[in-house]
């Protein structure tokens, strides 16, 4: 099924921040998103740096306009009745500014040695969606579920007065397929592209029509790594260390509908195996970077983010290094980029 993209604007532009930082770094970043006027920042639980959702709720009392994502959180290592507590509370600190994540996060959980050999993955991320959906919207949670345990006839104490979306962080085509059926919208992840991201789209909206529901009613997101700079070749430079980290962990599908060429992702992975990620940094080429990346100059980043865009990402959140001059990028992103790409 193909899904009609023509003259679409994004509904807004976010900030993706790493929360891989110092806490006060991290704030200050959400503080000065809220005050350049970026419609949303995304908080993710990166490894084991800092709580997203610690860190959403020092965002929100420190800001004023901004919606605070988080993005995402995890049924592996949260109860699903923690999630819809943790969800209920930062909306009660800023009803109306909140979006919920929930994701498997698969990969990491296995690595960490968080989960047993039974553990379903998905089944345990649809399942939590559904949860913390029924419970902030003031029901309870309206079925049985196979992955976790709880009276069926709970509710929230203080539900939210106004509603909290619940996002997926979802990849692969079972995962879109569910989040379109089941969650306000989907947060895609790292390394995107604009071949990826239609793609995504079409799952997405098949999962919502099978159950009968307007996939416009869905709002698509993800991570667009972002480099913006006066001197273009310095922009693009930057996101050639985060390309070789992520195009040699990142497998499957983000890779292979991307259209990116085959041997020059097997060369930058080669490089990496052998000699680390400053090696395989060398080895992206112009081609990989604009396959995943947006980079350059104003003009540049403009072109490159609205292709992403009518793909289907009505919410493209700016991601990771920004550019060489980060805190610069910040002010002039918001000065000049975000609004031609809402197409204000």
């Amino acid at each position: 099924m193909g899904v009609s993209r023509a003259a679409r604007t994004a509904s807004g532009v976010g900030l993706s921040l790493s929360n891989e930082e110092p806490a006060a770094a991290t704030l200050a970043l959400a503080t000065r998103a809220d005050e350049l006027g970026y419609d949303e920042v995304s908080i993710p639980e990166s490894r084991l740096f800092r709580s997203a959702t610690s860190m959403a709720a020092a965002a929100l009392v420190r800001t004023s306009r901004v919606t605070v994502r988080v993005g995402v959180a995890n049924p592996a290592t949260r109860h699903p009745l923690l999630l819809a507590l943790e969800a209920a509370t930062l909306a009660d600190l800023a009803p109306g500014r909140v979006r919920f994540g929930i994701g498997a996060a698969e990969w990491t959980m296995r690595a960490f040695c968080v989960v047993d050999e039974g553990w379903r993955a998905f089944t345990s991320t649809v399942e939590a969606v559904r949860a913390v959906r029924a419970l902030l919207g003031g029901g309870t949670q309206g079925f049985q579920p196979e992955t976790f345990t709880s009276r069926d006839d709970l509710t929230l104490d203080l539900p939210p007065r106004l509603p909290v979306p619940v996002d997926v962080g979802a990849v692969n085509a079972r995962m879109l397929a569910a989040a379109g059926a089941y969650s306000d919208g989907v947060q895609l992840g790292a390394l995107m592209s604009k071949s990826y991201v239609a793609w995504a789209a079409d799952q997405v909206a098949e999962g919502a029509l099978s159950v009968g529901r307007d996939p416009g009613e869905l709002l698509i997101s993800g991570n667009v790594l972002t480099s913006l700079d006066r001197d273009r070749r310095s922009a693009r430079q930057e996101v050639r260390e985060v390309l070789a980290y992520y195009l040699a962990r990142v497998e499957g599908v983000v890779v292979d509908l991307s259209g990116a060429d085959p041997d020059a992702v097997e060369a930058v992975r080669r490089a990496v195996r052998r000699e680390g990620v400053a090696a395989g940094a060398r080895t992206v080429n112009d081609h990989l970077i604009d396959t995943f990346a947006v980079a350059g100059d104003t003009e540049d980043v403009i072109a490159g983010l609205l292709p992403f865009v009518e793909a289907g990402m009505s919410m493209p959140l700016l991601w990771y290094t920004l550019g060489p001059k980060p805190d610069w990028a910040v002010r002039a992103l918001a000065a000049e980029v975000v609004p031609a790409v809402r197409g204000d």
